[in-house]
């Protein structure tokens, strides 16, 4: 009597009496399937135990949108020892989305887009368009039909060498469930050019070529000695041959001090610029008054040198002091995608009625790094920096100013532990086509100003 008490107990809790009460995918919830092509679909089925359930019948159905190996809409499965059903479905050529359900007391979903080759296509990009010479950047590009991304497909990308290469990593990805696509890396070569990326997917049987071009400003950047030397720099601004140059620095006092190349000759292989450095004294930038402006003759005469993509020489002789700087591209803008206005990078100004002050706008993907060149009250040459700022809205750039005194930059060798930044106040761009207002609160006094691009 025990026994048979035992034998009925076994009965009533074992996995196969139990109906299904919970179920999980095996198979991606998001797929896609080539017209004609094959796809098993497995989910396992659990009883109120969380045990499997064992051989509980599973019924699979689909919208109309492909056939199970009986080559009906529907088809029952026996889950096996482990509680999985599996169906292998077959996609008509249709090019829809529909849904496959197997059910068993509990339903399991998963959305199933049947795709036809020849209207699938490669879609991408990089950001910016041409990216910053000599950086790396994210390179987003995916296989799709329609608005409908293909799930689940393996992406190849290769880098077609122009007149530089790159290299890219991965060289195959796989757009599993997001619809964004596959991020690959791209590094371009350390020199100035153009290369393309193909993008492929089913063997090349669907294929993209993207160009990558430098942009007309190749030489445009803020550049710097390194973190070695942190708190100077140089802003080179580029109009076709001609670069607008200017050094920020520091006097013998560790006062900020700038000198402008403002023309110059580029060299007949166009690796090398020459110009005479000038420093103006003028009124301050509160109540600047452009015919007390004095540019002086020149102090000095500066060489820019470019061995690469994002590395240069530096040599200059000013007030009789030679010396010669390494300087590299200052990455200061993160590779991300979606600035609100591109080819914001130049050299700003009030107009030939603010004569002797200029903004150097400088941009790398959404971030901004400019630095106002104007005089102090005692008319001596001063700078102030933003770094840094956010998009407030789509035509708003915004962030903290700062002005810094620093280590003697002139016949002495750099200490860049005497760099002093202080916070003066706050600045707002805001942009309009080739004109912009500045608005700033230096000292807790607050100020405007109309810019536009300076031509030169």
């Amino acid at each position: 009597m025990i026994a048979r008490l035992v034998h009925v107990v076994f009965l009533l809790t074992s996995p196969a009496a139990m109906a299904a009460n919970s179920v999980q995918l095996l198979t991606p919830r998001n797929t896609s399937v080539l017209g004609n092509e094959h796809r098993v679909y497995s989910a396992r089925f659990f009883n109120s135990l969380n045990q499997p359930a064992v051989g509980e019948t599973v019924r699979f159905t689909n919208d109309v949108c492909g056939y199970f190996q009986n080559n009906q809409f529907g088809v029952d499965v026996v889950t096996d020892s482990t509680g999985v059903a599996s169906a292998t479905f077959t996609a008509r050529s249709l090019g829809i989305t529909c849904t496959i359900a197997a059910t068993a007391g509990v339903t399991a979903r998963f959305n199933v887009f049947t795709y036809n080759l020849g209207q699938a296509y490669i879609d991408g990009g990089a950001f910016p368009a041409s990216p910053p010479v000599g950086q790396d950047f994210t390179f987003l590009a995916g296989a799709y039909q329609g608005a409908y991304p293909i799930y689940d497909a393996d992406v190849v990308a290769r880098v077609i060498p122009g007149t530089i290469s790159a290299t890219i990593s991965p060289s195959t990805g796989n757009m599993g469930q997001s619809s964004r696509g596959v991020e690959f890396q791209v590094m371009p070569e350390d020199r100035i050019g153009d290369f393309a990326i193909e993008v492929s997917f089913r063997n090349g049987d669907v294929a993209r070529t993207f160009d990558f071009k430098a942009g007309p400003s190749p030489l445009q950047d803020m550049w710097w000695a390194g973190s070695a030397e942190n708190g100077w720099g140089m802003s080179v601004v580029q109009h076709r041959d001609t670069l607008f140059a200017v050094i920020y620095a520091y006097d013998a006092d560790g006062a900020p001090i700038w000198y402008v190349m403002p023309a110059g000759t580029l060299n007949e292989s166009r690796t090398a610029f020459s110009g005479d450095l000038y420093l103006p004294t003028g009124t301050p930038y509160s109540a600047y008054d452009a015919s007390r402006l004095v540019a002086h003759a020149p102090v000095g005469r500066a060489t820019l040198t470019f061995n690469g993509a994002s590395r240069g020489v530096l040599d200059y002789t000013i007030a009789g002091v030679s010396a010669r700087k390494a300087i590299t591209r200052q990455h200061f803008g993160p590779a991300e995608a979606g600035a609100p206005i591109p080819g914001l990078g130049d050299m700003w100004w009030g107009g030939a009625s603010q004569n002797g002050w200029g903004i150097a706008v400088l941009q790398q993907y959404k971030s901004l790094f400019s630095v106002g060149f104007t005089s102090d009250d005692a008319s001596r040459a001063t700078w102030f920096v933003m770094p840094a700022g956010v998009w407030t809205t789509l035509n708003t750039y915004e962030g903290r100013l700062y002005r810094t005194t620093g280590s003697p930059w002139l016949g002495a060798a750099y200490d860049a532990d005497k760099l002093k930044p202080v916070d003066v106040g706050t600045f707002r761009f805001r942009f309009s086509g080739d004109t912009a207002s500045f608005d700033y609160v230096i000292g807790g006094v607050p100020g405007s100003m109309a810019l536009s691009r300076q031509g030169f």
